[in-house]
């Protein structure tokens, strides 16, 4: 028994993290400390023990060689409650590099770091600052973000003590200090850095991936907000990349901020139920809605856009939260493709070939978002255009479909699948695929010989679909199947109805069918590229409010 107690205690990684210097005060910032080309031997104790004593955590930028020579240090990093950043495998010069090996320079240190540590880095920095917006692409792609430096503490020119500590004395609120693991120097100044800190009214906070500012070790982007969709969760920010993602809040107040990291999507900012921004890629930043009547609001911030390669990340609102609204008791999950993504349904006319797809798209506009706000739900689109049930559009990417991407949080940005909270359980659930698979005739090369063989296929694909989603979400939700009218063929349609009657023969009455007939319904497809339009999006929203209202719950 004391062998096996003596194995635990060596192997074990506890995590204590310091008490904070701020313990019993209040902190009028924070600002990150880092330490970069750990760990060290001979020196990453000593600086994790000074650091423990004077209550400080900071972020500790390791390269790869380092950790995968001395992974005990790096899991004594993580004991001693610091945060661990990627700082490249060997501390090249990343500009000079091609792109193959930056990608590899990131990826090893990711691996050897999650491998050593368990913890997955968010935060990169590169070797002697040096970047440019090729490097932070490949970074973008492992889910970092890049972190440079307001105050340089030149400790690796051999600055003393003192003039680390003149350093740290010009920080302010949010800033990041560039320090590093190895000079002697700097263990000495940490005593006297801790005490600069606190007499100017400064915190040591963890660094937000999504502004890659300084904040609140115990910041949270979700604190005080709702939201339903699929987020992949990092504590002081999130990612998502489907369609339609929205999150809401309560403030008090003149003015709300939105903390956002995002140069690929549009985002539409509702205060109290009416439009008052539409952010169009707005980059790092906090955007504020300033000059609002003194009270109590509502603020809601929901993408417009698709990004299926690319994560968005919201790091919160910033101002008097009240703590978040109230979540509804229905429920109701969109499956489907550019249809329920509102491909170009802002528009003003079908050819979108001078402005894009993006500009002229508004999820939060869809007959999805709509009928969810009629029928008080909260909901999530998870939608991607050009998409189908076992054919993409136009034969198109044929080793993928829509169903190799349902399960994950990030659709192509990441494999990881989504973790359902046990608080997402749908009433209704509204598919709408098959548009793609059907909308163009199959090509000579393609595994179908005919559309009776594609139809055949996607019958079958779509029984197994919903059988999943009735094992994940039970016996009393309702699943409606919805397909429009189409030019060149009644293969959906049938195809449609003949799974529904095989799903209610089986004894599943809970099964149904939607037809949008595009003509009675009064459609006019001026979207972009012949898409449902702004006004097409309210005339379905109103069939299937109709509709769904007919079902009951």
């Amino acid at each position: 028994m004391k062998h096996l107690a003596a194995l635990i205690a060596a192997t074990a990684l506890v995590i204590v993290a310091p008490a904070p210097a701020d313990a019993g005060r209040s902190c009028s910032g924070y600002v990150g400390l880092t330490f970069d080309d750990g760990p060290t031997p001979g020196n990453t104790q000593a600086l994790l023990d000074a650091l423990r004593k004077a209550r400080l955590r900071a972020t500790m930028f390791n390269t790869g060689q380092n950790v995968e020579a001395d992974p005990a240090l790096a899991k004594a990093q993580v004991a001693a409650g610091m945060w661990i950043g990627n700082h490249s495998w060997d501390h090249p010069f990343m500009t000079q590099l091609p792109e193959a090996e930056q990608a590899a320079q990131i990826s090893r240190t990711q691996a050897i770091v999650r491998q050593v540590t368990g913890v997955t880095p968010t935060l990169f920095r590169p070797p002697y600052l040096d970047t440019n917006d090729a490097l932070r692409t490949v970074e973008k792609r492992f889910g970092l973000t890049e972190i440079n430096a307001d105050v340089d503490a030149k400790d690796w020119d051999n600055a003393s003590v003192e003039q680390i500590v003149a350093a740290v004395a010009r920080l302010r609120d949010g800033d990041v200090i560039l320090l590093h693991d190895w000079p002697p120097n700097t263990v000495a100044a940490i005593p006297q850095i801790a005490t600069t800190l606190r007499e100017n009214g400064l915190c040591s906070g963890k660094i937000s991936p999504v502004t890659g500012r300084a904040v609140a070790p115990h910041a949270r982007a979700l604190a005080g907000v709702h939201t339903v969709g699929r987020v992949d969760d990092r504590d002081s920010g999130v990612r998502y990349t489907w369609p339609g993602v929205y999150f809401e809040s309560r403030f008090r107040g003149t003015s709300v901020g939105i903390v956002l990291d995002d140069a690929i999507n549009d985002y539409e900012v509702q205060i109290d139920g009416r439009t008052a921004a539409t952010l169009v890629t707005p980059g790092r930043t906090t955007h504020w809605i300033r000059d609002l009547k003194p009270g109590v609001h509502t603020v809601r911030l929901a993408k417009r856009t698709e990004s299926p390669w690319t994560p968005g990340q919201f790091g919160g609102f910033t101002g008097d939260l009240l703590g978040k609204p109230t979540a509804r008791s229905r429920q109701i999950e969109f499956i489907g493709d550019s249809w329920t993504a509102g491909y170009g349904n802002v528009s003003a006319g079908r050819d979108c070939s001078a402005t894009g797809i993006d500009r002229n798209s508004n999820a939060d506009q869809t007959f999805g978002a709509l009928t969810a706000s009629a029928l008080g739900a909260d909901y999530q689109l998870n939608a991607w255009s050009g998409m189908g049930m076992v054919r993409n559009y136009d034969g198109g990417n044929p080793t993928v479909d829509y169903r190799t991407y349902y399960d994950r949080v990030l659709q192509a940005a990441d494999e990881a699948s989504w973790v359902r909270p046990a608080t997402w359980k749908p009433q209704t659930v509204v598919i709408g695929l098959g548009i793609n698979d059907f909308s163009t005739p199959v090509h000579a090369g393609e595994k179908w010989p005919d559309e009776a063989a594609l139809a055949a296929d996607f019958r079958a694909a779509y029984l197994d679909f919903l059988q999943k989603l009735r094992q994940r979400y039970g016996q009393r939700t309702q699943f409606v199947l919805t397909y429009p009218s189409m030019w060149n063929t009644t293969a959906l349609a049938d195809s449609v109805q003949a799974v529904v009657a095989e799903r209610n023969a089986a004894g599943d009455r809970r099964v149904s069918s939607l037809h949008y007939d595009n003509a009675a319904l009064g459609l006019d497809l001026l979207g972009c590229d012949w898409h449902p339009s702004a006004r097409d999006h309210q005339l379905l929203a109103g069939a299937l409010t109709t509709y769904l209202k007919g079902l009951g719950r």
